[in-house]
């Protein structure tokens, strides 16, 4: 037998009312100990990335989220049942220690958008006159300088995000890509109570830089700050 996975939770009701999860699956609870694994039978192989596929996995999610803290799996993460076994067994004292971690916390996350252009005109304008191998050269040498320049004003914001939340963030993980708009995205685990914070928080760091974009979401299930994917792959191959 197989199963699609939806998460790792402390034990929770069976009462809980949940929706039914991928491909209309019906959605059951696997006990282990004091642990739950939240899960589907399913008897294929793979299932399809679409919005439908992927909206039902965050329903189920969101259900346990609703009463506890779980920790999600991959979307499309299929296994036997020996595998799982297996996998529970073996991890258990991790697993335990990470909902510990977790444990009425909830995930924000926060994207910014920058301004940052290349001002065409005035690299046109550098090279007016120059011959063709000077002007290469002028331009990798610019390259490299912006280059630089976009990493350290990049990484300038992220800091910045990094020290305005960490009063009421349990832990947070930034990335930072300074040659793209979306310059930084950052995912921050706070307890539930402090969500109004955060958000008064953001909304301060709003005010101050003006020229910077901010997309808000949450709050979520600790998807970042699960950490089950690698262990999975790590033991089972599972991708």
């Amino acid at each position: 037998m197989k199963y699609y996975l939806y998460c790792v939770a402390e034990t929770i009701s069976s009462e809980t009312q949940l929706p039914l999860g991928i491909m209309g699956a019906g959605v059951r609870f696997l006990k282990f100990a004091d642990l739950t694994v939240v899960v589907s039978e399913f008897d294929r192989d793979v299932v399809s990335l679409n919005r439908e596929n992927v909206l039902a996995h965050e329903a189920v999610v969101r259900a346990i989220f609703a009463e506890s803290t779980p920790l999600p799996f991959r979307f499309a993460t299929i296994i036997s049942e020996a595998k799982l076994r297996s996998f529970i067994e073996s991890r258990k004292a991790s697993l335990a220690e990470r909902l510990s971690l977790v444990r009425h916390a909830a995930e924000m996350n926060v994207k910014i958008i920058w301004p940052r252009t290349l001002d065409k005109a005035k690299e046109d304008k550098l090279t007016i006159g120059v011959g063709a191998g000077a002007a290469f050269l002028q331009a990798k040498r610019r390259e490299l300088v912006g280059d630089e320049e976009l990493e350290s004003a990049a990484n300038e914001i992220g800091g910045w995000l990094a020290s305005g939340v960490r009063s009421c963030v349990r832990q947070q993980s930034l990335n930072i890509q300074p040659k793209q708009k979306l310059v930084v995205a950052g995912a921050f685990l706070m307890d539930r109570t402090r969500e109004s914070d955060f958000r008064t928080v953001i909304g301060q760091l709003e005010q101050e830089r003006s020229e910077l974009h901010f997309l808000t979401s949450g709050p979520w299930a600790p998807y970042t700050f699960a950490n089950i994917d690698l262990e999975f792959e790590t033991q089972f191959g599972v991708s």
